[in-house]
């Protein structure tokens, strides 16, 4: 009977799932583009128009009219229909990214350089850069002092909530040729970060080998629409994590256990946003022969970060914590101008007395319930565990007293890659299962290719 019910149920999914493209219109990607750059558009010019951060006004206005093109391009295409529309969509992503990343790119950084001032950059730039310079000088990047009971920066010149640095050791990276003498403008983090980025990215793909439209539209919501481009410009730090998270995550799909830990270590080593999704992947990470593979990856990920981290907290543990826990966990005592109006945020402003507590409340329910839901259903797919770190990053952005709305790219850009590693259900054998993944394959095998008419 039991048998019989769930060979009625598969059939039943596979049958809707073939019957649903008769049963709506399917708009094609090209319009699909088409609407997503114009609503990067709107957003752009909304970003211009209210934000009270220059780095966000300058991208908004620049980034404007290449939206407005390239979903003016996009949607004359899809009215031509040409032969070959993923060639087509490619080249007008292509030029997308030119005018919405680069192009402001380019004149942020040229403005900063000629101001002399921190008006066009995102302050996190700023403080990737004197880190940078900082430990190019042999310096601790963690400085601090104590005042009112509290731990303040101690940078001379800037705001205390930008003389913290919330980052691990393997962030300064970034901001050691800002430097080295001589190198003018083109020492700038952004263009760094945006370089390990777009390189990252491209082995990412080559490692996953998905179909062609699942890759662009990953491309597009990690670099061209405001989700990446905004922070391709501004310098938001968050792009380079993510783009290390993506190597990883491609090389436990492709049964790289050792590739997966040194990424994924890297990553970790950077920014604690990292820990979750390296963390999760521990569950399915596998070797090319099929078996388990969590104890060699997750020596690698311990190893790397006790590199980059161990000898900064030993080199002053109280001032080590204070930028890397309690800014973050806003403790410090100093509020960051990036805090964004989400349910905790609201709360603790309302009643400051509930910080601490909700922070308690917080880890005393949230972690038994995560430990209860691993245990009773643990992810089995690389797919499945973007998408839980993704549910797991909504409820922690959602919920925590100090968050910021800029952190909605992990949440965004892992269901995109969750959805680009699992198969078309379309697409699945009649007697399979329908919510396959592209991390499924045998051992040591390709990675799936199939053609997919799917739109995110």
């Amino acid at each position: 009977m039991g048998s019989a019910t769930m060979t009625l149920r598969s059939t039943t999914h596979v049958t809707l799932a073939r019957l649903r493209p008769h049963l709506r219109p399917r708009m094609s990607q090209l319009a699909l583009d088409a609407w997503l750059y114009a609503g990067a558009a709107l957003f752009a010019f909304l970003l211009w128009y209210f934000s009270n951060l220059s780095p966000h006004r300058d991208w908004g206005r620049l980034s404007i009219p290449g939206y407005l093109v390239c979903a003016v391009a996009a949607g004359v295409l899809a009215v031509v229909k040409p032969a070959r529309e993923l060639l087509c969509r490619c080249v007008v992503a292509g030029i997308a990214f030119v005018l919405v990343a680069l192009m402001p790119l380019g004149v942020m950084v040229r403005e900063w350089a000629a101001d002399g001032h921190e008006l066009h950059v995102l302050p996190e730039v700023a403080v990737i850069e004197r880190a940078g310079h900082r430990i190019a000088h042999g310096l601790d990047p963690y400085v601090a002092y104590v005042h009112g009971g509290h731990l303040f920066g101690a940078v001379a010149g800037v705001p205390r909530y930008e003389a913290f640095y919330p980052y691990f050791s393997a962030m300064t990276a970034f901001g050691l040729p800002s430097a080295v003498h001589g190198f003018g403008w083109l020492g700038d983090a952004r263009i760094w970060m945006t370089l390990v980025t777009l390189g990252l990215v491209a082995l990412g793909l080559w490692l996953i080998r998905a179909p062609g439209d699942r890759s662009l539209r990953t491309v597009q919501w990690l670099l061209i629409l405001p989700t990446g481009a905004l922070f391709v410009a501004g310098g938001g730090d968050d792009l380079p994590v993510l783009a290390v998270c993506f190597v990883a995550i491609a090389a436990t799909l492709r049964r790289r256990p050792l590739a997966a830990g040194v990424a994924f270590g890297i990553a970790m080593a950077m920014k604690l946003t990292a820990w979750p999704l390296a963390l999760l992947t521990l569950f399915v990470v596998r070797d090319a022969k099929g078996r388990r593979a969590a104890g060699r990856a997750s020596a690698i990920m311990a190893a790397i970060v006790a590199v980059f981290v161990i000898p900064f907290a030993i080199w002053d543990p109280r001032t080590f914590f204070a930028n890397t826990i309690e800014f973050p966990l806003g403790l410090s005592g100093v509020d960051s101008p990036a805090a964004s109006p989400l349910p905790g945020h609201i709360i603790v402003s309302v009643f400051p007395a509930t910080h601490r507590i909700l922070l308690v409340v917080l880890v005393l329910i949230g972690l038994p319930f995560l430990g209860w839901w691993l245990w009773r259903r643990p992810p089995t797919d690389v797919a499945g565990v973007c998408r839980l770190t993704a549910v797991i990053a909504i409820v922690v952005m959602c919920s925590a007293p100090a968050t910021r709305i800029g952190y909605v790219v992990y949440p965004v850009n892992l269901l995109v890659w969750s959805w680009m590693l699992t198969t078309p259900a379309a697409a699945a054998p009649s007697g399979g299962d329908a919510a396959g993944s592209l991390g499924a394959e045998s051992p040591g095998s390709p990675g799936v290719r199939q053609s997919s008419s799917e739109a995110w």
